[in-house]
């Protein structure tokens, strides 16, 4: 049988912490995280999994909330939760509670059941299990709102329960809005890397002390964040607004870059100063591969947070951005100067560098397709190319 716990739930940094103490030491735990928002807005909600070590194989649970802050509703009519794509657990399902309630009027519950009938892999710790999103009624009252989590449950392997405890979230309702994040738009050519950068958009009047923020950015898989090569986020905070406590960590957690991360998650804090209006929070490498089609894919911003100089929360919320790819100009083989015509010196130089007098470096765009040696047919195209101009 499952047991429960309580949580405090400080505002620390921009962020809710919960600081637990199971009831049975190294039980497997269902977390339910939290969230901020206003009046009125829309917030997303992890739900987490401590095994402790435990094979887990599967999980239920159920998510009550008041009725200023429940989970929402898909078109369908079901609960706006989905799983997390990273544990392959397509079985999940979400049932609102009661029966045949009313997600408008009378709902006051999410079941949930994590499992697959297809996969027997236990499911990793640490691990999101699924995500919900919970709108703030119009009028909520300020302050926090519980996300009581109940029911909690966990099979092993050969389907034996497993002892499971539940710590609870909360949503913490905060006046209007006082900042944006605001995540930027770039053009990269395709094959290559290039960059976006997040502001903070102070929109109270007066403006609002903020000196804490944290947000997610969502990607596509064709244009991901870069990772270095210690696979974390190639994302650097602005060194010039005293945030050395920064991190960026890939969602879903324990994910694995260009595998299945989906995600970014952006953490800006250090010293208490208030950060200016209109400035750079920091900048993130954008990848792009050689195949990926042109146009324009999303960078879908959530989870904002935001904290004044003593800590406390302050509203807040994101604007999307967007990577235009662009597809490379056509190269112009001969053209080692980079001034859209071939001329006489160049194709002497093409013709050493096929005999061998002078090496690929000298003027690597002769190599039209790429396989480290000039070829008859490209010294044709690069005389084409004089003769006709550049392509």
């Amino acid at each position: 049988m499952a047991t429960s716990r309580r949580c405090v739930q400080p505002f620390v940094a921009a962020g809710l912490l919960c600081l637990l103490t199971a009831a049975s030491a190294g039980a497997v735990s269902i977390d339910i995280g939290s969230a901020t928002g206003a009046a009125g807005s829309v917030v997303t909600i992890d739900v987490s999994l401590r095994t402790m070590g435990a094979m887990i194989l599967g999980t239920q649970n159920v998510i009550e909330f008041d009725r200023e802050t429940p989970v929402a509703a898909k078109p369908n009519g079901g609960p706006d939760c989905t799983p997390n794509p990273a544990i392959e657990k397509n079985g999940t399902a979400f049932r609102f509670l009661p029966l045949q309630c009313d997600p408008a009027v009378d709902c006051a519950a999410v079941r949930v059941f994590v499992l697959a009938l297809d996969n027997v892999l236990p499911i990793p710790d640490g691990s999101v299990l699924y995500t919900c999103r919970i709108s703030i009624a119009a009028g909520a009252a300020e302050g926090p709102h519980a996300l009581r989590n109940s029911e909690a449950r966990a099979s092993a392997p050969e389907g034996a329960p497993v002892p499971t405890t539940a710590s609870d979230g909360a949503v913490q309702v905060v006046a209007q809005p006082v900042a944006s994040i605001d995540v930027g738009s770039t053009s990269v050519v395709a094959g290559t890397t290039g960059s976006v950068d997040v502001t903070l958009s102070l929109i109270a009047d007066p403006p609002a002390a903020v000196s804490t923020v944290q947000n997610d950015i969502t990607f596509d898989v064709l244009t991901p964040i870069a990772a270095t090569a210690a696979n974390q986020p190639d994302c650097a905070v602005n060194s010039s607004i005293g945030k050395s406590a920064s991190s960026f960590a890939f969602r879903p957690p324990e994910c694995t870059p260009s595998v299945d991360c989906t995600g970014v998650r952006a953490l800006v804090s250090g010293d208490d100063s208030p950060i200016p209006d209109g400035t750079t929070l920091y900048t993130c490498a954008i990848a792009v591969g050689a195949e990926t089609p042109a146009g324009v894919y999303p960078l879908v911003a959530s989870m904002p947070l935001a904290g004044d100089p003593s800590g406390a929360p302050l509203a807040a919320l994101t604007t999307d951005g967007s990577i235009e790819v662009t597809e490379p100009p056509p190269v112009c083989v001969g053209d080692c100067d980079g001034s859209d015509s071939v001329t006489i010196d160049e194709l002497l130089l093409g013709v050493n560098m096929a005999i061998g007098s002078a090496g690929l470096s000298s003027c690597p765009v002769f190599n039209a397709d790429g396989d480290n040696r000039i070829s008859v047919n490209e010294l044709v195209l690069a005389v084409n190319n004089a003769l006709h101009g550049c392509p």
